[in-house]
């Protein structure tokens, strides 16, 4: 879907346009992140704006934007450096699988946990993280959860291909 607001006199989205789609689009504002990349690429013959910052909080932003139009084709962020809670007595108790399943499906309007396409436990740097695939008719999420705290440790859309 087109943002049409944000479309330049000549239909070329600019650059400072794009990054203000992304980052309406985050919930944030310029004067709250720090942008690290910003340009106008091509990718598989297609040209797209490639938008990444971050926030005091570490949390990094990838956006790529469709320049003619100012659709997002695709997003995600991340919890950079991200560490664990730990309980007062030093322990790190877990979420259970079922609960991390409903904090993922809650992102997604309409989505059930049967939905979720793909699922997996993982330890990464011995931190419990579950990662998983929900699929609804046009788009494709990937995700991985904090399987401490329940924090969205990072999320991807893409729409899928037809």
């Amino acid at each position: 879907m087109a943002n049409t607001a944000n479309v330049a006199s000549d239909g070329q989205v600019t650059l400072e346009e794009a990054k203000e789609i992304a980052l309406n689009h985050a919930g944030l504002t310029a004067d709250g992140v720090t942008f690290i990349k910003g340009k106008l690429e091509r990718d598989d013959g297609r040209e797209k704006y490639d938008i990444e910052f971050y926030t005091s909080d570490f949390k990094e932003y990838d956006y790529e934007i469709d320049p003619q139009t100012g659709e997002i084709l695709s997003y995600d962020y991340d919890a950079e450096d991200y560490a664990p809670q730990k309980s007062s007595a030093g322990n790190s108790s877990t979420i259970t699988e079922a609960k991390a399943k409903e904090i993922a499906v809650a992102q997604v309007s309409g989505a059930t946990v049967d939905d979720i396409r793909e699922w997996e436990a993982d330890y990464d740097d011995g931190r419990l993280e579950y990662e998983g695939k929900i699929y609804d008719a046009d788009t494709e999420y990937e995700f991985t959860i904090d399987g401490y705290s329940g924090s969205i440790i990072s999320w991807e859309t893409e729409p899928l291909r037809r």
